[in-house]
C-alpha cells in the first residue's frame, strides 16, 4: 500500500529582483517528495510556470537563517542610516539657525551702514555750509580790514588837517580879538565868527566816534570766525569718526 502524498501550503514566492512577496489567497501542491519532510516544516521548492516542482525540495532552514541575517543586516543599516540622516537633520538645523543669525546680523550692519551714511552725508553737508560762511566771513574779514585801513589813513589825514585847522583857528581867534575893533566887528559879527570856528572844531572832533562802532562790527566778525572754526574741527573730527566706523562694519 503507498504513501498518501504530502501536500505543500505555498506561503510566498520569490520576484527576479530578490524581493518576497507574500501569495494571496490558499494554494496547495500535491507531492510525494514532501513525505521526507515532518509536518508544518518550511521548505523551498522551484516552481516552472505551470506551476510544476523543478528539482529537489530544499528545507528552509539555512535560507531562512540568512534572510533573517541579511535582514538583521539590513536593519542595522537602516538604523545606523537613520541615525546619521538625525545627525545630518541636526546639523542642517544648526546651519539653518547659523545662516538664520548670520543673515540677521549681516541686516543688522547694512541698518547701521545706512544710518552712518545718512550720518555721513549730513555731516559733509554741515562741513560745506561752514565752509561756505567761513569763506563768507573771510571775504568779510577782508573788506572790513580794508575799510580799517581807509579809516586809519582818513583819520591820519584829518588828524592833519585838524592840527592845520587848529592852528589857523588859534591864529584867526587872535585876529579877531586882536582886530575885532580897529576892524568895525560888533560883539554880535565876533560871536558869530566864533560860533564858526566852533562848529568846524566839533565837526572834525566827531569823527572820533566812527571808530566805535567799526571795532564793534570787527570784533563780531572776528568772534563768528573762531566760532566757525570751532564747528569745523568738530565736523572734520565726526566725519572721521564715521569713516573708520564704515570701514570696521565692512
Amino acid at each position: 500500500m503507498g504513501r498518501a502524498q504530502a501536500e505543500l501550503k505555498l506561503l510566498a514566492f520569490q520576484r527576479t529582483d530578490q524581493s518576497w512577496n507574500k501569495v494571496s489567497g490558499e494554494e496547495v501542491l500535491p507531492t510525494e517528495q514532501a513525505n521526507n519532510f515532518g509536518d508544518g516544516a518550511l521548505v523551498i521548492v522551484n516552481l516552472s510556470g505551470n506551476r510544476q516542482i523543478q528539482g529537489t525540495i530544499e528545507a528552509a532552514g539555512g535560507r531562512l537563517v540568512n534572510l533573517l541575517q541579511n535582514f538583521s543586516r539590513l536593519l542595522e543599516k537602516s538604523k545606523n542610516q537613520e541615525e546619521e540622516i538625525e545627525q545630518w537633520k541636526q546639523s542642517l538645523t544648526y546651519q539653518s539657525q547659523e545662516l538664520n543669525r548670520r543673515e540677521m546680523e549681516i541686516e543688522a550692519r547694512l541698518e547701521q551702514m545706512q544710518t552712518m551714511e545718512e550720518d555721513f552725508s549730513r555731516i559733509e553737508q554741515q562741513r560745506q555750509e561752514i565752509k561756505q560762511q567761513r569763506q563768507e566771513l573771510e571775504s568779510t574779514q577782508a573788506e572790513t580790514a580794508k575799510l580799517n585801513q581807509e579809516l586809519e589813513r582818513k583819520s591820519k589825514e584829518l588828524e592833519g588837517a585838524w592840527e592845520q585847522l587848529r592852528g589857523q583857528q588859534l591864529r584867526l581867534q587872535e585876529q579877531v580879538s586882536e582886530g575885532q575893533y580897529s576892524a568895525g566887528l560888533d560883539a554880535q559879527q565876533a560871536g558869530v565868527i566864533q560860533q564858526l570856528l566852533n562848529r568846524l572844531s566839533g565837526g572834525v572832533e566827531s569823527t572820533q566816534s566812527v571808530w566805535e562802532p567799526l571795532n564793534q562790527a570787527l570784533e563780531v566778525v572776528n568772534y563768528q570766525h573762531s566760532v566757525l572754526d570751532t564747528h569745523w574741527q568738530q565736523l572734520n573730527e565726526q566725519r572721521l569718526l564715521a569713516q573708520k566706523l564704515e570701514a570696521d562694519v565692512e
